[in-house]
């Protein structure tokens, strides 16, 4: 082979091996790229190994709490002027992913199309085809400033709730924080949905062959055991469950599930039943779930997706590249439902209808504060 043929093939490769390497590393206000994820992540069933136990190990989790830091005054629900959120320091955002409440979408956007409006750089960089995305803090380096499904992964566990959530995410960012920053500051948001439509969504996606079995659910220094938590269908799926079925089944977690997704277990001794009696049980979780809520620095609710943008732009200084209106589709699912059926749904979601009315109190009110505090709030949204 001639001499100029091998130092052409041999700048070829260079190319090629550097281009690799930019795509795997390059942040996201430098490269301006963009990644597709699969549609088949919980829509159906996970082979046991993909989010397996082994990923996610008791030492994840410890006994220091990192709770999140409130951006709201807590009376009046107005932005606090003594906190800014700072992703160029030592925040991070932590995203409590409820399931069948539109956080797939919205988790999807936060990675995929939010950007600095200062800078007009991307606030994350995604590979073509790649699941997760690396949200590199603006200043450089691998420091990253959001907690979440399409970022870091479920690294405390699928779906993680709040109390598995502020027991591990510390554990998880300190190994990617070396820098002599002040401490680690989080702040938490989550979505919410009409409790009769995301029991529903739930109920199809099961019905569908979907699982989240191989969640961990630790509480109190452990994981809940198969005899507090027993599973309701034999084999890999409950595919093709009836309605009755999935209301019958007494550990089916789909009930109130986001009234127990944002409480501090331990305040209800955690999966154990015995602990206390149901109406205290029930009593405290609610409790505990309005005042996490309160707490959150975000939370948004899907069916008001504009003001949810609003809300999350103007609370964190990042915009989203287009309307998210267009990116979510209401699904209002119409059953016909015996009298039975309909007794036993609503004991179902009570937690939930109860928490949901308060969220939308809050919701509203924060929504408001914003637009008291902004000349032209739809500007968030792109419109004029």
């Amino acid at each position: 082979m001639p001499v100029w043929s091998r130092r052409l093939l041999i700048l070829i490769i260079l190319s090629f091996a550097s281009l690799q390497v930019l795509q795997v590393y390059c942040p996201g206000w430098v490269c301006n790229t963009t990644g597709e994820f699969s549609e088949r992540d919980e829509v159906l069933p996970a082979p046991r190994k993909r989010y397996g136990k082994a990923k996610v190990q008791m030492q994840m989790f410890n006994d220091e709490r990192h709770e999140g830091i409130s951006l709201w005054n807590d009376e009046e629900q107005s932005p606090r002027r003594d906190v800014k959120v700072d992703l160029n320091n030592s925040d991070i955002l932590v995203f409590l992913h409820i399931q069948k409440t539109g956080g797939t979408v919205f988790g999807r956007n936060m990675v995929k199309s939010l950007y600095d409006p200062s800078t007009g750089r991307n606030a994350c960089s995604c590979r073509p085809e790649a699941k997760r995305c690396k949200c590199y803090r603006p200043g450089g380096g691998s420091q990253e400033w959001l907690f979440s499904r399409f970022s870091t992964g479920w690294k405390c566990g699928l779906h993680a709730d709040y109390t598995e959530l502020i027991h591990c995410v510390d554990q998880v960012m300190a190994p990617k924080d070396t820098r002599n920053f002040p401490p680690r500051r989080y702040f938490y948001m989550t979505l919410l949905r009409d409790p009769y439509r995301r029991y529903l969504s739930e109920f199809l996606h099961v019905q569908r062959g979907a699982t989240w079995k191989n969640a961990r659910h630790w509480c109190g220094g452990r994981f809940a055991s198969d005899g507090e938590l027993r599973q309701c269908f034999q084999g890999d799926t409950w595919e093709g469950v009836s309605l009755d079925d999935f209301l019958a089944c007494p550990d089916n977690l789909a009930a109130n599930r986001q009234t127990r997704m944002l409480a501090d277990l331990r305040e209800v001794g955690c999966y154990n039943k015995s602990a206390m009696s149901g109406q205290d049980h029930d009593r405290l979780m609610l409790a505990s779930a309005r005042a996490n809520l309160r707490k959150m620095a975000f939370f948004g609710i899907i069916e008001h997706i504009d003001d949810t943008q609003i809300l999350f732009e103007a609370t964190f200084g990042l915009r989203f590249a287009e309307r998210l209106n267009n990116s979510y589709e209401p699904r209002g699912e119409n059953f016909t439902m015996t009298d039975h059926q309909r007794r036993k749904f609503m004991e179902k979601i009570a937690l939930d209808v109860e928490l949901f009315d308060y969220a939308k109190l809050l919701f509203r009110q924060r929504v408001q504060a914003v637009r008291n505090s902004t000349p032209n709030p739809k500007r968030f949204l792109g419109i004029s």
